[in-house]
C-alpha cells in the first residue's frame, strides 16, 4: 500500500470533519459542501455562478446541494418584511447537520463519525454554521403578489429556487408570459423549465428561441402540417 503525504500550503480553511467522514452523502456532496464552508459568511450565493467554478454542470451542483438538503447540512427559512410577508429565503449551511429533534426522539448517528456527539445538540449549532445568503430579493414576490395574487410559502420558496437556478429577470419574464396567457404559477414554471432544456441564460437567448418557434411553425404551415395545440413534441409553451 503506497502512503500519500500530503504538502500544505498556508492558503488553507479550518473546517469541521463531520460532513467529510459522513458515509450518507456522496464525494461530490461532500466537496460542494467543503467549498461552501471556504465562502466568507456573508457571501451570496447563485447557482449560476457557482458552476462556473467548477466543470461540473448546474445539474450535479443541485444534485449535491439536495444530498446535503436531506441530511441536514443545508436548511431553507423565509425572512419576513415589515409588512409580514415573505421577502426572501434564507439558507443556513451546517458544518454538522442540524438534527430535528421535535420529530425525531431518538435521531440516528451512526454514520457520523464526530469525536464529540453533543455537536448534534441543536442549541451549540449556533456557533457552527455559515450564513451564506442562497435568497431572492423582495422585488419578484412583490412582482407575484401584485399580478397573481397572495404568495404563500410553497411558491415563495420555488420562486426563490428558480431566481437561484436562473435569475430573476427570466423568472419574471416568465411570469409575465403567464400573464399574457392568463395562467397561474405552475405555468410560468413550466416556461423555466423549457427555457433550462434549452439552455436559455438571457432575455436575448429567450427571444432567439422564441423567434426560431415562430419560423418553425409558420414552415409547418406552409407545407401543411397541422398538430393539435396539446402536441407536446412540439409545443412551445408562453406565447
Amino acid at each position: 500500500m503506497a502512503t500519500f503525504r500530503v504538502n500544505k500550503d498556508k492558503n488553507y480553511t479550518t473546517i469541521n470533519n463531520t460532513g467529510l467522514k459522513d458515509t450518507r452523502l456522496s464525494w461530490k456532496a461532500k466537496g460542494i459542501l467543503a467549498y461552501i464552508l471556504t465562502l466568507p459568511d456573508d457571501w451570496i450565493f447563485y447557482m449560476e455562478e457557482v458552476t462556473k467554478h467548477s466543470k461540473d454542470g448546474i445539474a450535479s451542483l443541485k444534485a449535491g446541494m439536495k444530498e446535503l438538503k436531506e441530511c441536514g447540512y443545508v436548511k431553507r427559512f423565509p425572512i419576513k418584511g415589515e409588512d409580514g410577508k415573505i421577502s426572501k429565503w434564507e439558507t443556513i449551511i451546517y458544518e454538522v447537520p442540524l438534527v430535528e429533534n421535535q420529530l425525531v426522539e431518538k435521531p440516528s448517528v451512526e454514520n457520523l463519525p464526530v469525536e464529540n456527539q453533543p455537536l448534534l445538540n441543536t442549541k451549540k449549532l449556533s456557533t457552527n454554521k455559515q450564513n451564506t445568503n442562497i435568497q431572492s430579493s423582495s422585488s419578484i414576490f412583490s412582482f407575484y403578489e401584485n399580478n397573481f395574487g397572495i404568495l404563500n410559502s410553497f411558491i415563495a420558496e420555488s420562486i426563490s429556487e428558480w431566481v437561484n437556478d436562473t435569475s430573476e429577470e427570466l423568472v419574471q419574464a416568465a411570469m409575465e408570459r403567464a400573464l399574457k396567457q392568463q395562467k397561474k404559477w405552475n405555468y410560468a414554471e413550466g416556461i423555466l423549465k423549457q427555457w433550462v432544456n434549452n439552455n436559455v441564460k438571457t432575455l436575448t437567448d429567450v427571444e432567439a428561441l422564441e423567434a426560431e418557434y415562430q419560423r418553425n411553425k409558420g414552415v409547418k404551415k406552409r407545407v401543411g402540417i397541422n398538430r393539435k395545440s396539446d402536441d407536446s413534441d412540439s409545443e412551445y409553451i408562453g406565447l
